[in-house]
């Protein structure tokens, strides 16, 4: 095993494994834990180990004259200022890495999901032969630029850059590149194609009328009359979660736990579907799919396509006859929390506790519910007034048997456990 001098050089083996031959710098102070070595390992191969700062680093060659040029290349570097740095590495294996490490711990399922799709689609045939540091600002804009001429929409080429973002930002962790590359590049700027349509609760009355489930009548009811993310109702929502005043919802965009204000006739409503879900127990869902348990994806995507049907689909190619739908033309079940932000302007909420109960900014809902608030005319109507006085313009909806509302238990039967 070759010797250390404490003084700054390199260690190489001598021929026959005979010592080792010492290189000295003399122009350079002496310091320590400096050296660069090179050791035969048990596979007759030469074995390059040196340390940056605290760490100790190693790397393996077949041949001495290789290690030997690895070891000038390095001490080159650190000459002119340099730290000695692995190797590049191509961005499709060092993906690998970025899922395992950073994805699977730290992102939620669905969004690996959309990540999944854009790298298999997008930016794997594109970029993924080239290696980590390859990726410079220069390239990435010509990846930009690439994409926006094959037709990608404008939101996937923002989210794919976002995903080269991350992954650099990953490598920049690694101390794999010094800086990210996508940082300076500009994404597109991105417009809605579409504003989300604004339910005031006679339209929603109106849908509800149309339901001919209690289910649907009840689902239509918890999404408008209370705010929520349609995925915070069907995947999550519990009975335990339903209490005396208000909802306890888990954000599934800010990761939070916020409570929503029960409004009475949305109160009243759920003690009736309370009753006629045979008084499940507080873990049970509020809206059981056909196993009992919450709701799965395909659940949701079969109401909102033959329930729903508000959004714009391809014909039917097997002429297969689908249920007739209850919503307005290009509106989505996810609109439907406009009517709780509306009501709760109308009632003269500051935006600020809107955005709360909501789980949303006031920028939001300034910018999606300017007319709104400009049509206002600055008298506040209660939220349980404008519901009353909408569903006795279009009459109360009655239950499944059509015997009409039923008695209703104490609402201490519905309080957060």
């Amino acid at each position: 095993m070759p010797t250390q001098n404490p003084s700054r050089g390199l260690l190489l083996p001598a021929a026959g494994n005979q010592g080792a031959e010492v290189a000295k710098d003399q122009s350079r102070p002496r310091q320590k834990a400096q050296a660069l070595s090179v050791r035969r390992s048990a596979l007759v191969r030469r074995e390059v180990r040196w340390r940056e700062g605290a760490r100790r680093r190693g790397r393996t060659f077949d041949r001495k004259r290789d290690a030997q040029d690895f070891i000038a290349w390095m001490r080159r570097r650190r000459q002119l200022g340099q730290a000695a740095v692995p190797e590049d590495v191509v961005l499709s294996e060092f993906v690998e890495t970025y899922w395992r490490i950073h994805a699977l711990p730290n992102l939620a399922p669905s969004t690996r999901d959309f990540y999944a799709r854009a790298w298999a689609n997008h930016i794997m045939p594109r970029l993924g032969d080239y290696g980590v540091r390859e990726l410079t600002p220069k390239r990435l804009a010509r990846f930009r630029e690439e994409l926006e001429r094959a037709g990608v929409g404008t939101a996937t080429v923002r989210k794919s850059m976002a995903i080269l973002q991350s992954i650099l930002s990953f490598a920049v962790a690694e101390e794999l590149v010094e800086f990210n590359a996508a940082a300076p590049v500009r994404k597109p700027r991105y417009e809605r194609a579409r504003e989300p349509h604004v339910f005031l609760p006679s339209e929603v009355e109106r849908i509800r009328r149309d339901l001919p489930r209690q289910r649907d009548r009840m689902l239509v009811a918890v999404l408008a009359y209370s705010g929520p993310r349609p995925e915070e109702v069907v995947f999550r929502l519990a009975w335990e979660d339903i209490g005396e005043r208000a909802i306890r919802y888990r954000d599934t965009k800010r990761h939070r736990v916020r409570f929503t204000p029960l409004l009475a006739p949305l109160a009243e409503d759920l003690r009736e579907w309370f009753l006629a879900s045979g008084r499940p127990s507080g873990k049970q869902p509020v809206f059981p799919a056909h196993d009992g348990d919450f709701w799965s994806n395909d659940d949701w995507r079969n109401w909102r396509s033959r329930i729903w049907r508000g959004e714009e689909r391809p014909a039917n190619r097997r002429n297969v006859p689908t249920y007739p739908g209850v919503a307005p033309p290009d509106t989505r079940p996810r609109d439907l929390r406009s009517s709780f932000i509306t009501l709760q302007i109308y009632a003269g909420v500051p935006l600020t506790t809107i955005a709360k109960q909501c789980g949303t900014s006031v920028p939001m809902i300034e910018r999606h519910y300017a007319g709104v608030i400009e049509n206002w005319d600055g008298i506040q109507v209660p939220p349980d007034d404008q519901i009353r006085a909408a569903r006795a313009a279009t009459g109360r909806v009655m239950d499944a048997d059509g015997r009409g509302p039923r008695e209703l238990p104490d609402s201490k039967s519905l309080q957060i456990r």
